[in-house]
């Protein structure tokens, strides 16, 4: 069963069909679902890659597949028209793709929930060590890489631009390309820095510093106090240090949480076996990024102020989810 091209009220008719179909002794293996990450390479596809392997190899009837888009913001677009039935989605995103707000405007409300938060990403200012961006005032009149269009990381640049009151154009230059792009960018002396907001470590940057010396460009607590003011869901974090070789202190930052939302119409059933699967091979998955070494049944809900997914639900209040009924009172208001 395809179900990619699929409208998302008829795939929902059709999970339905093809759960209540399948033996006793385990589904046929004809469900398929998308789930939507950002261009190869990026740490987004990484980890969708490994969630999809693992829930192939555990959950009966299921053949989830990866899906390389052009970023976050892409997702839940194509969540919205039911081309995807999951995805990669910061806090920010997650709340506004489920109240059909800011980027997400004509949406169907309601429809797309919270499914797991996996770690938060960090606003990077990369630049080379001897280069003359010291302070976020120095990118005036600089080569700044942006991200793509279509990721989320692109409109976090935009709004740290903005809430500098610069311009592009007008007051820096503008490179819209992904981050691999940026950070060769960078190497070859085509960039003055690259901004991108992504879990630590990003594997392109650590690969940088084994060519070239880097630094971390701090977010003053002017700034950040600044921007939150007009965009709550970020927070202040530290990019820790020795993360990066070169870079030995925490780098001040903000950020937000990433993890996945998924449609409200994959039933219940299916989405509490699969992240039943998810939560019961963390140790698989930390051999493929990382970040899923740090989710816990403790961080699971961060950063979300979507309602979770039945299914999800579920299983939370089975394992004990710290916090969880006082989760549903406050995304249920």
């Amino acid at each position: 069963m395809k179900m990619n091209s699929l409208c998302s009220g008829t795939r929902a008719l059709l999970f339905a069909t093809a759960l209540s179909a399948a033996p006793v002794a385990g589904l046929a293996a004809d469900v398929n679902i998308s789930i939507g990450s950002c261009p190869v390479g990026c740490t987004a596809y990484t980890w969708s890659a490994g969630i999809a392997d693992v829930i192939n190899r555990n959950v009966e009837g299921v053949r989830m597949n990866a899906e390389e888009t052009k970023g976050y913001v892409a997702n839940i677009k194509l969540l919205q028209r039911g081309e995807l039935e999951a995805s990669m989605a910061t806090s920010l995103s997650a709340y506004q793709a489920y109240a059909a707000t800011g980027n997400y405007k004509g949406g169907e409300k309601g429809q797309i929930l919270s499914w797991m938060a996996i770690v938060p990403v960090a606003m990077h200012v990369v630049t080379l060590a001897d280069s003359p961006v010291k302070t976020l005032a120095d990118l005036k009149g600089k080569r700044v890489g942006m991200g793509q269009p279509g990721g989320v990381s692109m409109l976090d640049a935009d709004l740290l631009m903005e809430t500098l009151g610069l311009k592009p154009d007008a007051d820096f230059k503008p490179f819209r390309v992904r981050l691999g792009n940026m950070v060769s960018m960078l190497a070859d002396g085509n960039l003055d820095a690259a901004l991108w907001n992504g879990s630590f470590p990003l594997p392109p940057v650590k690969k940088l510093t084994a060519e070239r010396a880097i630094r971390l460009v701090p977010v003053s607590d002017e700034l950040f106090t600044k921007l939150q003011a007009a965009n709550p869901p970020y927070f202040r974090l530290n990019i820790p240090g020795k993360l990066y070789d070169g870079v030995d202190q925490p780098t001040p930052t903000y950020g937000l949480s990433n993890g996945m939302v998924i449609l409200k119409s994959v039933p219940e059933d299916l989405v509490y076996r699969m992240t039943k699967a998810i939560f019961e091979n963390l140790d698989k998955l930390k051999g493929v990024h990382p970040a899923f070494g740090r989710v816990t049944k403790e961080t699971v809900l961060n950063g979300f102020g979507a309602p979770l997914h039945p299914g999800a639900l579920k299983y939370y209040r089975e394992i004990g989810v710290p916090g969880i009924e006082e989760f549903v009172k406050r995304t249920s208001q």
